[in-house]
């Protein structure tokens, strides 16, 4: 049985835990009781108060930070009481009143959800890990600010590193190898997702195929020669790039020559070539192609004559299943070659956008069907457990739809402008929803495991 209710502390000495009347099957009995990682035998008492109340010992026995409305699972003779579920990401605990720096209203965003969700979420990195007791010294964020608790090990993890450098290093691998594999957390979000695997699974899948350019890996100038014969332009993208950056797109020009545009110094360029080895050599590509993907581009829908692209939102929710949680178009900025905000993209709701292009409206349907189908097409491909994607999905001027990319920790800046409130909260309550069920699931599988 599972159960928002009221935590309170009470101020009785004994080790009892007080549980409303209606909910104790067997009246007065010896219990389980768990918070995070952390599990303690005690009485359970039944009373006739709509909360669950501990006593004084146990609250303290437990740590739990604070009183709060939350989810309580009681299955037989064990509850569970949260879930606690850690963010783990970098750059953490340097200011008190910014935790995570400039990222700390990104993060206060995320945690203010968790009064709706039921559960206690707190962001921590390496450093706030006390290997030796197994507690961590969390950042916590409610009406009244941020705030530091020493709690239990964390019975989910969400994982938000934010870039790879950063979770290739070695500091954070250690960690994870210690939070993951030796402590056997459950951990969401596990990595960042490699394009040219998730190209290679989907390329195999002949429904998946249908909305994949055509893309290889380490090309020879003839065979990017031919393809710059056969589309309009041809992208090159670094397997591990993000954020659009060391992205260039190519085009064979009709009085002869190639045109290249690419960003340098977060501003737009365009260099002109008479030969494609020359262009190949100047960008520093020729003969270093192993690591970048080189892909037809599409003819995308147009806002006033710059391209458009989609982004597409889909998570697991409270039961573990994939749902389509927010969609956004992305209009290029002027002379852009990507449509990413960071180089002077523009968002609009996606229906306007699709209705300007004389579209029909069941494109935007088609979108999500897409984001859906691909969802569960990584999921199945992908080891650990994924909670989110951030999918990029063009629309050409046929409506037929392709895939871009597929992110595997999505930006949410995206969905800040006021028009998107409700997808904005959608994506930032359904990790916590999905923490959830996972925490859920895993009490359920475990014994009895008295710490």
């Amino acid at each position: 049985m599972q159960h928002v209710l009221p935590i309170c502390k009470g101020k009785d000495d004994g080790s009892r835990v007080y549980v409303p009347e209606y909910l104790l099957q067997h009246g007065r009995h010896r219990v389980s009781l768990s918070f995070g990682s952390r599990t303690v035998l005690c009485e359970a008492v039944p009373h006739a108060k709509r909360e669950i109340q501990l006593s004084k010992s146990l609250w303290d026995l437990l740590s739990i930070p604070f009183e709060a409305k939350i989810h309580v699972h009681i299955e037989d003779s064990r509850i569970l009481i949260g879930p606690l579920v850690g963010i783990f990401t970098s750059g953490v605990g340097l200011f008190p009143s910014r935790p995570v720096g400039e990222r700390s209203s990104f993060f206060s965003k995320l945690l203010s959800a968790d009064r709706q969700v039921g559960a206690y979420y707190f962001v921590f990195g390496p450093e706030q890990i006390q290997q030796k007791n197994r507690m961590i010294q969390g950042f916590f964020y409610s009406e009244k600010g941020w705030s530091q608790h020493l709690v239990p090990l964390p019975s989910i993890i969400y994982n938000q590193i934010p870039n790879r450098r950063t979770e290739s290093s070695l500091k954070y691998q250690k960690a994870v190898h210690l939070l993951d594999l030796e402590w056997e957390i459950p951990f969401f979000n596990p990595s960042f997702f490699s394009k040219w695997e998730i190209f290679q699974f989907l390329q195999k899948d002949k429904e998946m195929r249908d909305y994949l350019p055509y893309t290889v890996i380490n090309p020879g100038v003839q065979l990017i020669e031919n393809m710059l014969n056969t589309y309009s332009a041809v992208f090159f993208k670094p397997i591990g790039g993000s954020h659009g950056r060391g992205i260039l797109s190519v085009h064979k020009e009709p009085a002869g020559g190639y045109s290249c545009r690419f960003l340098e110094d977060h501003h737009p360029k365009i260099e002109h070539f008479q030969s494609l080895i020359s262009l190949l050599k100047t960008r520093k590509l020729y003969g270093r192609l192993q690591d970048t993907l080189v892909q037809q581009g599409i003819d995308l829908i147009t806002w006033k004559q710059r391209p458009v692209d989609f982004r597409v939102h889909t998570n697991k929710n409270r039961d573990g299943k994939w749902v389509a949680s927010a969609m956004a178009s992305k209009i290029a900025g002027t002379q852009a070659h990507t449509t990413h905000l960071a180089y002077g993209g523009e968002v609009k709701r996606a229906e306007e956008v699709i209705q300007h292009a004389g579209l029909p409206s069941k494109s935007a349907l088609k979108l999500t069907k897409a984001a859906l189908q691909l969802s569960h097409k990584i999921d199945e491909n992908i080891s650990g457990l994924i909670g989110e994607i951030g999918f990029d999905l063009g629309l050409d001027r046929h409506g037929k739809v392709w895939l871009i990319e597929a992110n595997s920790r999505p930006g949410r800046g995206i969905f800040s402008h006021s028009s998107f409130r409700a997808e904005d909260y959608s994506t930032r309550m359904l990790p916590l929803q999905y923490a959830v069920h996972l925490a859920k699931q895993a009490f359920v599988s475990k014994g009895l495991n008295v710490t």
